[in-house]
């Protein structure tokens, strides 16, 4: 698990895939198809993401 500022100043942790999507930001306007490699990330992003929730139901 990787540790990152939100926009507010205080530190948050973000899952593996998360952090390399944020890394990918188109810098224009334009819309444009994702490429499999984006795809792939927000596949796994969701996943990450899904497990952590099922886990913090889990532990309540």
């Amino acid at each position: 698990m990787e540790k990152t500022w939100k926009p507010g100043g205080s530190p948050g942790s973000v899952t593996a895939s998360t952090a390399l999507l944020n890394q990918k930001h188109a810098t224009s306007n334009e819309p444009r198809t994702l490429t499999p490699a984006e795809i792939e990330l927000l596949r796994r992003s969701k996943q990450e993401i899904a497990q952590r929730v099922q886990a913090r139901r889990q532990g309540k």
